[in-house]
């Protein structure tokens, strides 16, 4: 078990929650990246959503590719590696995973060329390709309108219309921020009402599959202006929706720190409860590309509430990052516990600097108009 106490250190990861600064940042140089994040869980529980939009994608080998003398860096080597010039072009793209029951139906991780991206830096919205999402208001509510036209393996094709609209969101619209030596997340939207459907195509263009889903969603948006595997050590963050709040938990630890900032949101009535923690985790275990990950994770704040997670089952992974769906369980000050089905995500970006493993992780990339030769 480790025990970590309230963090005290000048901290570099910034929070905000405002859906004014929701827009694009322009970068100062080749390192920095954005990307928007939205997920949904079915009211059923067995479907999950998750789509991003990177206008540098971080797990991109182009992205992460740098210039060396002679050798391949191997685990365990002296990083030797440097970024590569600060004139290249970025490397935008767009992840879609549909799962199903805990596994994986649909995944789409296309990239784009630089000149496919297109972002506004006064609202926000988003293209990338044929891709886009928006933020609109209609006369059920706000919130954003999301189209997806993936490529697939096999030459089929994903295309996806999804609304989430806005139910708890935009806690601190007049914050400001100063990005240089921090990381910046963006809580935009705590909970949504998420709605829409999922066609895909065949090789001949005949619809094999139609998904209408329902359900709740969380929308948020990260950027930094500094390369994500020199920067980050590790990064646990995840959320849940319970019937009369919301749970929203990270903790995050830079390469160098002593300590992880560790915090914990709640969102009831109406409020956003921002609160530092102190957090224990147990029963290690390894996924198939090698990650050690705790399975348990307890989050307690400052006036005892208490956050509970189970992260046994694994949806998605790769040799940097781990995707759960995770049981969750929330007691409040009012000693009560509540339970729910959450996602939780895993950052490990050590492995971003391992050339070797640049061919494998191309496989699951779809480029130049074409679908990922893995799933």
């Amino acid at each position: 078990m480790t025990t970590a106490a309230t963090q005290t250190l000048p901290e570099k990861f910034t929070m905000i929650s405002s859906l004014a600064a929701d827009v694009w940042s322009p970068k100062p140089n080749a390192k920095a990246y954005e990307w928007w994040y939205f997920d949904a869980i079915s009211d059923d529980g067995r479907d999950a959503v998750v789509i991003i939009f990177l206008d540098n994608f971080i797990f991109s080998p182009r992205y992460n590719k740098k210039v060396s003398s002679s050798k391949v860096l191997l685990p365990g080597e002296p990083e030797t590696w440097n970024p590569e010039p600060e004139t290249n072009k970025s490397h935008p793209a767009v992840a879609f995973t549909y799962y199903r029951d805990g596994k994986p139906v649909y995944r789409a991780i296309n990239e784009f060329r630089a000149d496919e991206f297109s972002a506004s830096a006064d609202e926000p919205s988003c293209k990338i390709g044929e891709n886009y999402f928006r933020f609109e208001s209609a006369p059920y509510g706000t919130g954003y309108f999301i189209s997806i036209k993936a490529k697939l393996r096999k030459n089929c094709r994903l295309e996806a219309q999804l609304e989430w609209v806005s139910i708890e969101s935009d806690f601190s619209p007049g914050k400001t921020i100063n990005p240089e030596d921090a990381h910046v997340w963006n809580l935009a939207v705590s909970r949504a009402d998420v709605s829409g459907r999922i066609n895909v195509r065949d090789e001949k263009g005949k619809r094999s599959d139609l998904v209408q889903f329902r359900g709740t969603g969380y929308h948020d948006h990260n950027y930094d202006n500094r390369w994500l595997p020199e920067t980050v050590k590790d990064w646990q963050w995840g959320r849940a929706h319970f019937s009369d709040a919301t749970a929203v938990f990270y903790r995050y630890k830079e390469c160098g720190e002593d300590a992880a900032t560790t915090k914990l949101f709640t969102i009831r009535d109406g409020k956003l409860h921002h609160r530092n923690a102190v957090y224990d985790e147990q029963q290690f275990s390894r996924d198939i590309f090698g990650i050690k990950y705790p399975q348990r994770l307890t989050f307690l704040s400052e006036d005892n509430m208490r956050l509970r997670v189970k992260q046994t089952k694994i949806i998605d992974s790769s040799f940097f990052y781990l995707r759960f769906l995770s049981e969750m369980t929330l007691t409040l000050r009012d000693g009560k516990p509540r339970k729910s089905i959450g996602i939780t995500e895993y950052l490990s970006p050590k492995a971003l600097k391992y050339r070797w493993l640049d061919w494998l992780v191309s496989m699951r990339i779809g480029r130049n108009g074409k679908g990922a030769f893995l799933k």
